[in-house]
């Protein structure tokens, strides 16, 4: 069945391969001066970042690169890895993406990451109310797609 699938897409010239913001993630980092020993931690926490855009329409609106780039920048911003705009204007002119553009889409991102940990809090304290709102309040980025919440 795949493989007449196959002959009736060729056939009809239609192409499926889509391009989507992890494509860009590698050539991002590449082109940035990071420690080459932070570079999985950035690559993880970004991924993560483009799983949460993939949950807000929102994000349908901005083209594969610009969420890429902004999970980069979001992922360099959380792990306070930057010093200030520097990044953000480096990673910028590596897309020739508009800086300000960037930023809103960079704070967008930032906004669905809090968003989604209130909503694990609330969850966490409606299924254990014993713990203290300072213990649930030491949320961090998820490091693994796995551990984002749907």
């Amino acid at each position: 069945l795949q493989e007449w699938e196959l002959v009736v897409l060729g056939k009809l010239k239609w192409n499926l391969a889509a391009v989507t913001p992890h494509d860009f993630i590698e050539h991002i980092l590449r082109k940035l001066p990071l420690p080459k020993d932070k570079l999985l931690l950035i690559r993880k926490h970004a991924q993560t970042f483009i799983a949460l855009c993939a949950t807000d329409f929102n994000f349908a609106l901005y083209p594969p690169s610009m969420i890429a780039t902004g999970s980069v920048g979001a992922a360099i911003c959380g792990l306070q890895l930057n010093d200030g705009d520097r990044f953000t204007d480096l990673l910028a002119k590596i897309t020739n993406i508009d800086v300000d553009c960037l930023k809103a889409c960079q704070e967008q991102i930032e906004a669905v990451l809090v968003n989604s940990l209130r909503q694990v809090r609330r969850q966490q304290q409606q299924s254990n109310p014993s713990k203290t709102v300072d213990e649930l309040d030491q949320a961090s980025t998820p490091t693994d797609v796995r551990d984002v919440d749907l």
